[in-house]
């Protein structure tokens, strides 16, 4: 095992709102899929694991592999401490000989939710309906979960895919749902806080392309529930639907009813969290409804409303695994925008008049070290609290 690369991770968030004392958790997720198409790729493994992230003080952050499956390559949910976590936050990426492989050091449960059709039964997942099976994936010997459209005009079954075990979720911790399909055609209809037969209602986006109005025959929009209509967007083929949303309390009180708090509304779903997704953004402030519910409802995709009068072909979706996790970042604060980069150097630059030194010593005790050509760093610092920063040392 050998340290080929270090590399830097970048994560820049264009309106970024810091995490309030509201938010409970130690720690932020992280979903990272497009790493593998930064000019460093080469250096990587396919699968991703031989790479491994730390925070700028070096503390090692947990992730999770997630393997890449058709045209969709292979991604990482990094678990950050908040105390790191910044507009322009920076990761530190380590990069070992592809020979190496690391295994995943962050486990599913807890605070990340995940179905695998791989490997789970989708009955302890999602609710049971007519139209859910399990099949064979002939992609990766393993399986998928088809959820069909099945009309009930009397509403007494489910047509959507419901999941079961997403409910629990603290508003306060916001969440993300990524969904990785083997095939999704057409429109989709998300709902991120859905109680089937109930009236919930959380984070709404829904694609229509109209053909079957026969009213509208050439309308194309998508439209979010809390945003009015977008640019058109269709999903095909195998695709990975990022689903963001928070739920930002900003006000509470009490009256006859009980307690009760207003929150502000953000969402936002894509095609991935690359800085070239193709994302779509919608959000309520000042709702003047009172929301008595404290946990998440479930997570509903809507195989309906497709583009063509053949159902055969597009009234289903086939999932592979979908992943639930709290993350205020990407949520409320935009698109992060994520780039990958060298290292910043690390140290201080020592001055006396013009001339910069390469070494400083504590007594007989060498603290920076930096090649004498070209001033990089070679690992001895100084303590945290001086670095990066250009001081003007007189001996």
């Amino acid at each position: 095992m050998t340290l080929q690369k270090k590399l830097q991770i970048n994560i820049v968030m264009s309106n970024y709102n810091q995490r309030s004392s509201s938010y409970s958790s130690s720690y932020d997720y992280i979903f990272l899929d497009n790493l593998a198409s930064s000019s460093y790729s080469n250096y990587f493994r396919s699968d991703l694991k031989n790479l491994k992230i730390k925070t700028t003080n070096g503390t090692e952050c947990q992730l999770l592999y997630l393997p890449a499956y058709g045209s969709q390559g292979a991604a990482i949910l990094a678990r950050v401490p908040v105390g790191q976590i910044s507009q322009t936050t920076k990761l530190l990426l380590d990069v070992y000989d592809t020979g190496t492989t690391f295994n995943s050091t962050l486990s599913t449960g807890n605070e990340v939710l995940m179905f695998d059709a791989n490997s789970d039964t989708y009955s302890q997942f999602f609710m049971n309906y007519l139209g859910l099976s399990s099949n064979n994936d002939s992609t990766d010997g393993g399986h998928f979960l088809r959820a069909r459209f099945v009309p009930n005009l009397e509403g007494t079954s489910p047509t959507d895919l419901f999941t079961t075990f997403a409910s629990g979720q603290p508003l306060a911790n916001n969440r993300v749902v990524v969904a990785r399909f083997k095939y999704i055609n057409g429109n989709v209809f998300v709902n991120d806080n859905a109680t089937y037969h109930g009236s919930t209602i959380g984070g709404i986006m829904m694609q229509i392309d109209g053909t079957l109005s026969p009213d509208e025959p050439n309308v194309k929009a998508t439209v979010n529930y809390w945003g009015g209509e977008k640019d058109y967007c269709m999903f095909t083929g195998a695709k990975t639907l990022v689903l963001a949303s928070s739920f930002d309390a900003y006000n509470q009180g009490s009256d006859e009813e009980g307690n009760w708090k207003q929150y502000h509304f953000h969402d936002r779903v894509g095609t991935g969290t690359s800085n070239t997704s193709d994302y779509l953004e919608g959000f309520s402030r000042n709702n003047p409804t009172k929301i008595y519910q404290s946990n998440y409802a479930e997570i509903e995709v809507s195989p309906t409303l497709y583009a063509t009068t053949d159902f055969e072909d597009f009234n289903y979706v086939d999932l592979k695994w979908m992943m639930v996790f709290p993350s205020p970042l990407f949520a409320a604060n935009g698109i992060p925008q994520v780039t990958v980069t060298t290292r910043d150097k690390m140290g201080i630059r020592l001055y006396k008049g013009s001339h910069e030194y390469t070494k400083a010593y504590k007594g007989s005790t060498l603290m920076w070290n930096a090649d004498d050509s070209d001033m990089d760093d070679t690992g001895l610092h100084i303590p945290d609290k001086i670095i990066n920063h250009n001081w003007d040392w007189v001996f």
